[in-house]
């Protein structure tokens, strides 16, 4: 090519050139670069909401707005529940206290109450006068009167060996085995019922339905002064220094109401006895569970 055509040609490109720009006012120009900054802007903010998100999801949150993890606090534990003892009852103190538990022999509660009884006359053996007595009337059969008046000879004709033939006979209520056992003169025994028969006539008024109490339950009167003193109604009735007082069934219980009742309690006041409430009817010595509480059932009125 020529260079003149050369020249032409490039002169004709630039008037081109020049004839596009003209076409457009400064002010759209300015207007186009406004939009074209404003794409810039937003597509960056998008490209970090995208990120920031995605960290999110997988568990990578900025360090400044991580939380300490803090581990879940035990739940607190409840301690098993203790047997409590009700406060003892007031009595009239003296400085060798009378303690009769008025009981027929077969009434469960009765067997009850003598289950812890006779845990509280082991240990203030000589230090309080301790006696078990009997309800004036029996509602358990002519083996109740027989066992009422034998458990009376033992008691009060042979006083040693009375403490170990009762903790046998309210676990097992077998007089033969028990009597056995702890080596007591039944011959003794016999001799005793036989007077005691005759003085209260025991057999004749259990023979006499006429005479029977309400018509159901045959007199037993051998300590039936000491019930109407007392008014001792029904088994068990616990009787301190002369005063009826209601405690429960366990042996802490009856310990306790005991030692209340010393001018000066002994040294064995100090020591603590099965707190949970025994169980009703013939058997082992403190195997009850449930806590200690009020009286309520019980053999008669």
């Amino acid at each position: 090519m020529k260079e003149s055509e050369k020249t032409e040609t490039a002169t004709k490109k630039e008037s081109s050139s020049g004839d596009i720009m003209s076409r457009f006012s400064p002010g759209f120009l300015h207007g186009a670069i406004l939009v074209l900054a404003l794409l810039v802007i937003i597509s960056g903010y998008m490209l970090g909401f995208q990120y920031g998100k995605l960290s999110v999801m997988e568990g990578s949150a900025p360090a400044s707005t991580a939380q300490p993890s803090q581990a879940a606090a035990p739940a607190p534990t409840q301690a098993a529940p203790q047997p409590t003892t009700p406060p003892p009852p007031t009595v009239p103190k003296t400085a060798k206290p009378e303690v009769e538990l008025f009981i027929m022999s077969y009434c469960p509660y009765g067997l009850q109450m003598q289950k812890a009884y006779v845990q509280a006359e082991e240990l203030l053996s000589g230090k309080a006068d301790m006696k078990v007595k009997w309800v004036n009337y029996a509602m358990h059969g002519l083996k109740e009167i027989e066992d009422n008046t034998r458990e009376y000879c033992i008691q009060k004709e042979q006083p040693d060996k009375w403490l170990a033939f009762e903790k046998c006979f309210v676990e097992t209520t077998d007089y033969s085995a028990c009597a056995a056992k702890t080596s007591v003169d039944t011959s003794k025994v016999d001799s005793c019922y036989a007077s005691l028969d005759a003085e209260y006539g025991l057999t004749a008024a259990f023979e006499d339905k006429a005479s029977w109490l309400s018509g159901r339950y045959p007199k037993y009167t051998v300590n039936d002064d000491l019930n109407k003193k007392y008014g001792v109604r029904g088994s068990p009735t616990l009787v301190i220094n002369g005063e009826q007082v209601k405690v429960s069934r366990s042996a802490e219980a009856v310990k306790q109401a005991i030692c209340n009742a010393f001018t000066t309690p002994p040294a064995e006041c100090n020591t603590k006895l099965n707190a949970n409430q025994e169980q009703p009817g013939a058997g082992p010595i403190g195997a009850g569970s449930a806590p200690a509480a009020a009286p309520s059932a019980g053999c008669g009125a």
